[in-house]
């Protein structure tokens, strides 16, 4: 490290002159600080790592009367929450607990770091509480109209890979129907007669007909499936955009009974 060579310099320069010796070392930056609270979180989570369940509460329940940064304020929940378990105070535990997830709503207990029990507890209040928790989901604005345009209603659905299906489906009907469409009336000439208009796709120098014929094919046939996909698109958007809106579940809990409520995205 740099600061060994400065150290020896600077004693080997008072032993020649232990007098006169006097060496400017160039000062440190400060190491950076984090904010109070966060400095107070981290003594809280060394404080829960060892089970002090009384220090985390000194520590965090004067951060909870002042209000900090919602994140700050979510994770003195989330601490209070345990070291309340630990204490048997299962409702404030609870209280907490659901204060922390109303700020994180997708918030966990790594299983890895805490014991079985609060985490089974913590993922049993998230239960019983979901149907608040859901609402409190920000809502991704959705347009019915998207379903008639495929593959517009399978992306807002989340049916990505429908979404590509249709998508490359009806890209491809719709390349092979213009471009037959178009080599066809570079071909072929709109005649009429006794018998009423026609076309003709021969000429002095070249004969279509054959290659005309095959080709009308080619064209009815992507015209046709251009069709069906683009209505089965529109189809399976709809029934997509139907599987969102809300319906009743049934959700049990640990400790007994259930929770029934509606869940669906809006």
């Amino acid at each position: 490290m740099a600061a060994i060579p400065v150290a020896a310099a600077l004693l080997a320069a008072l032993v020649v002159a232990p007098g006169t010796a006097r060496a400017d070392v160039p000062s440190a930056s400060p190491p950076a600080t984090s904010s109070p609270v966060a400095a107070e979180l981290a003594r809280a989570n060394t404080a829960a790592a060892n089970g002090e369940w009384d220090a985390v509460d000194a520590i965090v329940g004067p951060l909870l009367a002042r209000a900090p940064a919602p994140a700050d304020l979510a994770e003195a929940h989330r601490l209070a929450g345990i070291a309340a378990f630990f204490q048997d105070h299962r409702p404030e535990a609870e209280a907490h607990f659901l204060a922390y997830l109303r700020f994180d709503l997708d918030g966990q207990l790594d299983p890895a770091i805490y014991q079985p029990e609060v985490v089974v507890f913590f993922q049993d209040v998230r239960k019983r509480h979901m149907a608040e928790l859901r609402a409190r989901r920000p809502r991704a604005k959705r347009y019915w109209l998207l379903n008639l345009i495929p593959p517009g209603g399978q992306i807002q659905n989340g049916d990505r890979g429908r979404a590509i299906l249709f998508g490359s489906l009806i890209g491809a009907f719709a390349v092979a129907n213009i471009t037959s469409y178009i080599v066809l009336r570079s071909w072929c000439t709109e005649v009429s007669g006794d018998g009423g208009p026609s076309s003709t796709c021969d000429s002095d120098t070249t004969d279509h007909a054959v290659g005309a014929a095959r080709l009308r094919t080619v064209n009815l046939a992507t015209g046709v499936g251009l069709v069906l996909t683009y209505a089965i698109g529109v189809y399976d958007g709809f029934a997509g955009y139907r599987r969102h809106d809300p319906r009743p579940y049934v959700a049990p809990v640990a400790t007994g009974g259930g929770i029934v409520g509606l869940v669906g995205t809006f």
